[in-house]
C-alpha cells in the first residue's frame, strides 16, 4: 500500500501558541486518522519540522510571540524539505491585506479563525494531494537526471558527466589550491568487443545485460561506487574502463584508495546475486595522476593512463 492510499501514514505539524486551539485541531485530525504533532511557537515549530519530519502539511498560526507565523513560513520554504511541504496559515485576521501577506509569505492556503472543522479538513486533504503531486514531479525529475548522467549497466556516472565534473573540479582545485587526483581503471582479462575503445553512449539495459562479462562489469561498477567517499565520483568511460575522480586527494594518499578498489574487485561475486560465495577475482590495472599547475583535463587523464 502506498503512502497516498494509507491515511494513517499522514502527518501534520500544528503550530499555535494557544494550547486549546492546538489541541482542538490536533484531536480532530487524529480522529480522522491523521497524525498531529504540536508546536507552541515558531522556534519549536522549526525544530520539530527538521527533527521530527517529514510532514505532509504544516498548519501555522500567524500571530505568535517571538517568530511570527510569516517568518516561520519563510524559513520553512527556504529549506529543501520545506519547499515541498504545503503550509496552511490559520489566522484571526480576516482582512484582504493579511491574506495577501500570508500568501506572498509562502503559504499555500489561508483559513480564518474561528475555524470551521469541516472546511479545515477539506483544505488539509487538498494540500496533502498537492504535496503528493510535488513529490511525484520531484521523483520524476530526479529519475530523469539520473538516467541522463548515469551508465545504465553499472549505475556509475557516464563519460559525458565525468568530463563535465572533471572540468568543474579542476577549476575549483585551481581556485582554492586544493589537491585533485584521478585514477584510471582497466579491468584485466574480460572479453572485449571490437569497438571496446569507443565511448559508451548510455545504452539501454537490454543492450548491456547481454552476457556474463556485462554482468560482471555491472556488479563491479556498483562495488567500486560503494568503496569510495560520498563526494568522490566513479564513472564508466568505455566497456571495461572506469575512472575515479578524487577531490581533496593527493598522489601521496591515493594508494590507500587504489588498494581498497583492488580488494573490492577481487571479491566481486562471479555471478550477480550468487549465494555460493564464488568470487570472480577481477584484476585491475590502475594508473593515477594528481593535478598540476596549469594542467587541463586531457593532460591529467593522459598522465593517469595505466602502464
Amino acid at each position: 500500500m502506498s503512502e497516498a492510499d494509507n491515511p494513517a501514514a499522514r502527518r501534520v505539524l500544528v503550530v499555535d501558541d494557544d494550547k486549546d486551539a492546538q489541541q482542538i485541531l490536533g484531536d480532530f485530525l487524529e480522529a480522522k486518522g491523521i497524525e498531529a504533532v504540536g508546536a507552541m511557537d515558531g522556534h519549536e515549530a522549526l525544530a520539530r519540522f527538521h527533527d521530527d519530519g517529514p510532514f505532509d502539511v504544516v498548519v501555522l498560526d500567524i500571530m505568535m510571540p517571538g517568530l511570527d507565523g510569516l517568518e516561520v513560513c519563510r524559513r520553512l520554504k527556504a529549506s529543501p524539505q520545506g519547499k515541498l511541504t504545503p503550509v496552511l496559515v490559520v489566522s484571526a485576521r480576516t482582512d484582504t491585506r493579511s491574506r495577501i501577506a500570508g500568501l506572498y509569505g509562502g503559504a499555500d492556503d489561508y483559513i480564518n479563525k474561528p475555524v470551521d472543522l469541516r472546511e479545515f479538513l477539506a483544505r488539509v486533504q487538498v494540500l496533502i494531494r498537492v504535496r503528493d503531486r510535488y513529490r511525484q514531479l520531484a521523483d520524476r525529475r530526479n529519475d530523469a537526471i539520473d538516467a541522463a548522467l548515469s551508465d545504465s549497466l553499472s549505475g556509475a556516472a557516464n563519460a559525458e558527466y565525468f568530463a563535465r565534473r572533471l572540468r568543474n573540479e579542476i577549476s575549483r582545485a585551481d581556485r582554492y589550491s586544493l589537491p585533485l587526483t584521478v585514477v584510471i581503471i582497466d579491468v584485466a582479462g574480460l572479453d572485449e568487443s571490437e569497438d571496446s575503445d569507443a565511448p559508451l553512449d548510455n545504452p539501454t539495459d537490454s543492450e548491456v545485460f547481454g552476457g556474463p562479462t556485462d554482468e560482471l562489469l555491472g556488479t563491479l561498477g556498483r562495488a567500486l561506487r560503494g568503496a569510495v567517499r560520498s563526494h568522490d565520483l566513479v564513472a564508466r568511460l568505455r566497456r571495461s574502463r572506469f575512472a575515479v575522480l578524487l577531490p581533496h586527494t593527493s598522489k601521496h594518499t591515493v594508494q590507500d584508495t587504489i588498494s581498497r578498489l583492488e580488494e573490492v574487485a577481487l571479491n566481486v561475486p562471479a555471478q550477480r546475486d550468487s549465494e555460493n560465495g564464488v568470487k570472480a577475482g577481477l584484476i585491475l590495472r590502475t594508473g593515477s595522476a594528481e593535478l598540476g599547475p596549469r594542467m587541463d583535463g586531457e593532460t591529467l587523464l593522459a598522465r593517469a593512463e595505466p602502464r
